[in-house]
């Protein structure tokens, strides 16, 4: 294997010319991976119980117990919802004894019930029982000759001209389709939709087609009281400096929270120094977003080494609860393509995109596919079934620089310049470089003796481990001609320079050196060897094109 020393001397200096790295310091201390698991666990939380229920909120056990056993969907209800719900409906001056009458009504929403009572006292009911409360979406489709029947509404109550005024930031009663005097025939639901729409195309100038849209999809709207729909709209206006436009565009915030957009303004102002109202501006979805939901997804985020920069690159995570965060933050560090990934500034995309990614992943594998990069698993579903059929097993090399400049602490350009004077090194998936440097540190070979070296994480460890073990013999330093007597006289740069030389001396130095045996043969009409898409996928093909029927299925 070993030729003459002069001419392997002469190749020895033009290879590692061509491969070998800057000879500038690298800084000593290594940035370690920070996403590895904080210990911070979601402690199992008991259901409902009675107990619980005649301690917190009062009455007795055996109360409970018949509730329970009436009603046993209630034990779902997560504890502190609970405490919100009764907490709403204590400053709505129900009692414990009301809520016992009814005790499904906790199984509804804080806000859903402070909303419904608004609704009620819009429209002119007086002295709401709890028995109404629970029943609201029967009331609200009742006519409103009937509910003054049942002295729901007084007598002396006109409905239609309540719920007009209830609008003060336009002209309602100029060209609205409901009169006041509109005949008390008509259900609740259809007034307030119909006065609903006279507002929203006088005030964001909706038209019928808009307004149809809205009510077919974001139906939950015609539920909101006026005057929330009216603060939503003067605050996304005014503070978030949405345009009228926009707001037609995602009518969905008529459904949010005016209090709770206050308290994300308030406590949360920035995030990473850019204005909460810039970064509701660019994505309104976010202001849906509970403010306790949002505080927890940042500390969830933080907790796991990841920077509010990262937040900043892939805002739509804050669209996901806190509790699927932290449940996929978690899986990252189990799996190992994406474990990798974790110092990369994109990695929350992997957060968002969760389930597509796994499912690409696994579909990548079955092609026997390793570089599998952040972009790809988390791409729209043209670039990524292009990608799968190209089969082109090769990245553009942005995982593996932002891996290395974490880890040595060095500017990207400058190792995207040295890892390029290797023709293959965009052939080679980050996991293989993480794994490869791990097992040189293992050896107690330093970062900065790796730098100098970089090109050799792209080879192969079993290659490397060969090489490192050849060196110990004296017979291959003598045939290296080398002037030490044995490997421990090297410095640790040397070695690893050697074992670079020496694998490549092999293939006559041509970069082929980083192929294993199982990837040394590229794949002929590749297109014709794809299998099926997973199963999941069977219904729209969300995260790719189904490969046709003519294709042949590579059996794996």
């Amino acid at each position: 294997m070993l030729r003459n020393g002069k001419i392997q001397s002469q190749l020895l200096v033009q290879f590692t010319r061509r491969l070998a790295s800057s000879k500038q310091p690298s800084r000593k201390q290594e940035n370690e991976k920070s996403t590895k698991s904080t210990g911070l666990e979601l402690p199992p939380e008991e259901s409902l119980n009675p107990s619980y229920l005649a301690r917190t909120l009062g009455s007795n056990y055996r109360t409970w117990v018949v509730a329970l056993e009436k009603h046993p969907e209630l034990k779902t209800v997560k504890r502190k919802d609970l405490l919100s719900s009764y907490d709403t409906l204590k400053s709505l001056k129900y009692t414990v004894d009301d809520i016992v009458a009814k005790p499904m009504i906790i199984y509804y929403g804080a806000s859903t019930l402070s909303n419904r009572h608004s609704v009620l006292i819009e429209c002119g009911f007086q002295n709401i029982s709890i028995q109404t409360l629970f029943k609201y979406v029967t009331v609200i489709n009742k006519p409103i000759d009937m509910l003054k029947a049942h002295s729901l509404i007084p007598y002396d109550v006109n409905v239609p001209q309540r719920l007009i005024e209830c609008f003060t930031d336009v002209h309602l009663a100029d060209n609205c389709h409901v009169s006041a005097n509109t005949g008390e025939g008509i259900t609740l639901k259809a007034l307030r939709q119909s006065l609903l729409n006279s507002y929203l195309q006088e005030r964001l100038q909706m038209d019928d087609t808009e307004l149809q849209k809205m009510w077919r999809v974001y139906s939950r709207v015609r539920h909101k009281s006026f005057r929330s729909v009216q603060d939503n709209i003067e605050l996304l206006s005014k503070v978030f400096k949405i345009s009228a436009e926009r707001l037609r565009k995602n009518a969905f915030l008529l459904h949010a929270d005016a209090d709770n957009m206050r308290r994300i303004l308030k406590e949360i102002p920035t995030i990473n120094g850019l204005d909460i109202r810039d970064i509701g501006y660019r994505r309104p979805k976010i202001l849906m977003s509970n403010c306790d939901g949002l505080k927890q997804t940042l500390q969830h985020v933080r907790s796991f080494g990841i920077t509010e920069d990262a937040v900043l690159r892939c805002l739509e995570v804050l669209t996901l609860g806190p509790d699927t965060v932290l449940e996929r933050l978690r899986d990252i560090n189990e799996i190992e393509q994406f474990q990798v990934l974790g110092s990369n500034p994109r990695i929350l995309r992997l957060v968002h995109y969760q389930n597509k990614a796994r499912i690409r992943l696994d579909y990548l594998n079955q092609l026997k596919v390793r570089c599998a990069s952040l972009h790809i698993l988390s791409c729209g579903s043209d670039a990524f079934a292009k990608f799968a059929r190209d089969g082109s097993d090769r990245t553009k090399g942005r995982d593996i620089v932002v891996y290395l400049g974490n880890i040595f602490q060095k500017d990207e350009q400058l190792l995207r310049n040295l890892l390029s004077r290797h023709p293959n090194w965009c052939h080679i998936p980050v996991l293989h470089v993480k794994q490869c440097l791990e097992f040189l540190q293992s050896k107690k070979f330093g970062p900065d003796d790796i730098f100098q070296n970089i090109h050799l994480l792209l080879y192969p460890i079993k290659r490397i481990e060969e090489k490192l073990l050849l060196l110990q013999v004296t017979e291959a330093l003598e045939e290296l001609q080398l002037p030490v007597a044995d490997m421990h006289a090297l410095s640790n740069n040397e070695i690893l320079t050697l074992i670079l030389y020496l694998i490549e001396s092999e293939f006559h130095f041509t970069g082929d050196g980083i192929w294993t045996e199982q990837h040394t043969h590229h794949v002929e009409n590749f297109n014709n060897l794809l299998p099926d898409f997973p199963e999941s996928l069977n219904k729209v093909y969300k995260y790719g094109v189904k490969p046709s029927d003519k294709s042949t299925m590579l059996h794996l």
